[in-house]
């Protein structure tokens, strides 16, 4: 073996080099442990907002009359919430032609069905609720 070999060798063993690498290992695997967790934390508090959340979809088409239209919408809220939602006329062209903000009365059912007449500017062709939200408790 040659002196340079050998002086290669007694730096590896005097310092290591495996240390080195069980060091980059370990900080992967914290890496590793620390997103997981981050992943875990994301599902679960997710999961806990959509209990809280407001649903809503339009059914069926809005009854028309010469200047008011009938929106049918379905709300899914939380028992006991106050919720309110925003419900508009849309002309052919799909311009607002007429929006009202509508409290809904508490219930402790999660699922209800309404129907809310509106007044429009403009013969409108279509109705839909544009959203729906939990008012603060006063």
């Amino acid at each position: 073996m040659s002196e340079a070999a050998a002086s290669a060798q007694t730096l590896e063993d005097r310092y290591g080099r495996g240390t080195q690498r069980r060091f980059d290992r370990r900080f992967a695997w914290i890496i590793a442990g620390v997103l997981l967790l981050a992943g875990l934390g994301v599902l679960l508090f997710s999961g806990w907002q959509s209990g809280s959340q407001v649903e809503y979809r339009d059914i069926g088409a809005p009854h028309k009359g010469g200047s008011t239209v009938t929106v049918r919408f379905e709300v899914t809220a939380p028992p006991g919430a106050r919720v309110a939602c925003a419900v508009e006329a849309l002309s052919p062209s799909f311009a607002t032609v007429g929006w009202k903000v509508v409290e809904l009365p508490v219930s402790q059912e999660r699922t209800r069905r309404f129907s809310e007449e509106l007044a429009t500017t403009y013969a409108a062709t279509a109705g839909q609720v544009k959203e729906c939200w939990v008012l603060d408790a006063a």
